[in-house]
């Protein structure tokens, strides 16, 4: 029984520790490593004061003291909040159960240490002896009972007490229907009998759910768990009570013997299996045989790579070979996951977490399995359900990715995060419009090849839509070699802002095409390409036009058509606008009046003006430059020539100082 109960101490959750008389350490459990971070070797024989934070230490070594001279404890028997120390310095919230008994003339005492920050810690522990055992049970949160075979008391401990009202010296030797309710006691006496006189254990095993009563009469509902165990010819079996009104769960269980610790171990939910220093089972729970198809019969004695897959095998017996040489096992205390093989063949993917202890010379270790099939199987299933959304997102996220290229940005935005409906409907709004085309295009497809022809015009509306998107426009469509453009519509930042920021955007694209056209001519594309712009300011009727099948998110209205005839209207690199656009831009545009222009469609002349710089590059020096008399003639326009052109300007001008230099001379 005390090799059993070393294996459990030493693969519980919670701390167990052990201290004599003078508080000083005697039993270190794996699991107190863990939670304080200080090996069994580094803590044997030290005060356990080495693990509690300086402002506990006083009351500790008083209450040591106090107990060994007075026999008097204040705590034992109570979960106390108090607070660790870690071997790394940290401190951390613990909840401490504490018990004392003597032992051959000499006191000591026994904690069972919780880190009550997880919350998920096992409340009871096994001890080494039947006095730890009983002082284990005495601090558990659970009620334990055991009974004869004729159902009278024979250990009642104080949560039972707590719990029911009954003190420990009422209830030795009583039978439990005092604790009964009238209702249940014709059962509980057949079951007692049926018990005494055959062993028949209908619910021995099981956790089942009744109502027990306390001392002052009313009833309390309970979760129950059974076992059962011989001692000679006599019966006796044991009780976990929970009172599941408040759900606090706690597992610890004692027991009286060998035999009442296997009766707890057939009532568990999870396989345990034991094996000496060699590998053979020696003790193999009902779950197991469940769980992996062998029944116990069959099993012991046998090596426990019957259930082992061949992969594993060779780092199984590698480890049983440390532990038999008491080197360091690499697993103990931890908990690994695995897999097991049903006798059936198939695999099963487990957790498995492991204990050792010493019987004389020889060594064992016990396991706890449990079967993470389901686990797994919602793991895989989650990972898949992942897959496919990241599937569906890459596809969704392609697919928007391709329809942007058919929408303008703003449109795309306003769509995508959810500002703007897709629905037919429209809305008069005063904007700026813009359009523009190549003079000379139509001539130029008559003696260009199809394939530069369109490698020319994709770069050309790929340049002009790049400047677009960088001054904020709304490109409504690509006409051939056209381009119409409007601001204020789905963003707008004001309608002088817009209209500002559409002559800055023609100007940058007026100048991108004399750029374009320098390149082109190094590519062997002699003829210069030229821009007619037109801009306008008006209200217009904007928004989704078509039917519920197929929309077009456009401008219509007089305004546009106007804006049209500007742009035909316009001579080779020249942005004209109306006077509404004029009147808005002027404070920072530098423009210069054309007149009244006739335009088709429009019944009234349109008064007109050439947008030729910002104000900023004219006061630069971009101004143009015009004068006459007789024998001169000096006409220059900086902002209105190509680099090229430029270049050929510079040589000219150069030419002319040269001759008026040498007429000097």
């Amino acid at each position: 029984m005390d090799s059993i109960l070393e294996a459990v101490i030493g693969s519980t959750s919670d701390a167990i520790i052990t201290a004599d008389a003078e508080g000083l350490v005697v039993t270190w459990n794996p699991a107190a490593e863990k939670i304080f971070g200080f090996s069994q070797e580094e803590v044997l024989g030290q005060p356990m004061t080495l693990f509690m934070p300086e402002q506990f230490r006083a009351a500790h070594d008083a209450g040591i003291a106090r107990v060994t001279s007075t026999g008097k404890t204040k705590v034992m028997g109570q979960a106390l909040p108090l607070i660790g120390l870690h071997k790394d310095g940290h401190e951390f919230p613990i909840e401490l159960s504490l018990a004392t008994w003597e032992m051959e003339g000499t006191r000591y005492f026994s904690g069972i240490i919780r880190d009550v920050s997880e919350r998920e810690k096992l409340a009871g522990e096994l001890a080494q002896s039947e006095e730890l055992m009983r002082a284990i049970m005495n601090s558990a949160s659970d009620t334990i009972i055991c009974a004869d075979e004729y159902g009278k008391v024979v250990l009642w401990n104080p949560v039972a007490e707590k719990m029911l009202g009954h003190s420990a010296e009422d209830m030795i030797g009583e039978p439990l229907t005092a604790i009964i309710p009238e209702r249940f006691r014709d059962g509980h006496e057949a079951g007692i009998k049926r018990l005494r006189m055959n062993g028949e254990q209908r619910v021995i095993g099981h956790s089942v759910e009744l109502h027990a009563l306390h001392k002052d009469g009313h009833e309390i509902p309970i979760e129950l768990s059974l076992g059962t165990w011989l001692t000679g010819n006599r019966r006796y079996f044991s009780g976990i009570i929970r009172d599941v009104s408040e759900r606090e769960k706690l597992t610890g269980e004692l027991t009286q013997s060998e035999e009442r610790m296997r009766a707890i171990m057939t009532s568990a939910s999870d396989t345990i299996i034991c094996a000496d220093e060699w590998g053979k089972v020696v003790l193999w729970n009902p779950v197991a045989e469940k769980m992996l198809g062998h029944s116990a019969e069959d099993m012991m004695g046998q090596p426990l790579t019957a259930i082992i897959p061949e992969r594993f095998r060779d780092g199984h017996e590698a480890g049983i070979k440390r532990m038999r040489m008491n080197e360091d096992p690499h697993v103990i205390g931890h908990t690994v996951e695995l897999f097991a093989v049903h006798k059936a063949g198939h695999e099963i993917p487990i957790e498995l977490s492991l204990g050792t202890w010493l019987t004389g010379n020889q060594r064992y270790f016990s396991g706890i399995i449990r079967d993470i099939t389901e686990r797994k199987k919602a793991e895989a299933d989650i990972q898949a359900a992942n897959r496919e959304l990241d599937d569906k997102n890459h596809q969704l996220n392609d697919l928007s990715v391709k329809l942007a290229k058919y929408l303008s940005k703003q449109v795309y935005d306003s769509i995508f995060s959810g500002r703007k409906d897709v629905r037919v409907e429209s809305y008069r709004k005063n904007l700026t419009i813009f359009f523009s085309d190549i003079q000379g295009f139509t001539e130029l497809t008559d003696h260009m090849e199809a394939e530069i022809l369109s490698n020319l015009l994709n770069q050309y509306l790929g340049e002009m839509s790049a400047i677009a998107e960088e001054f904020g426009g709304t490109i409504d469509k690509f006409i051939g070699d056209g381009i119409m453009i409007f601001f204020g519509d789905p963003d707008s930042l004001g309608e002088k802002e817009d209209a500002l920021a559409c002559v800055k955007m023609a100007l940058a694209m007026r100048q991108r095409v004399r750029q374009l056209g320098e390149e082109w001519i190094d590519e062997g594309i002699t003829e210069q390409l030229h821009v007619r712009i037109g801009i306008n300011t008006g209200f217009c009727t904007v928004g989704n036009f078509g039917s519920d099948d197929r929309l077009d998110y456009t401008i219509v209205g007089g305004q546009v058509n106007a804006t049209s005839r500007l742009e035909t209207a316009a001579a080779p690199d020249q942005v004209l606008i109306s006077h509404a656009t004029y009147a808005l831009i002027k404070d920072e545009i530098y423009c210069h009046p054309i007149g009244e222009v006739n335009v088709k469609g429009i019944s009234h002349p349109l008064k007109t003006y050439e947008a030729v710089s910002t104000r900023e590059d004219y006061l630069r020096g971009a101004k143009p430059i015009a004068d006459a008399f007789d024998g001169f003639r000096v006409t220059l326009d900086p902002m209105s020539l190509a680099p090229g052109d430029r270049r050929r300007a510079e040589n000219s001008l150069r030419k002319a100082l040269e001759a008026l230099e040498n007429i000097a001379e």
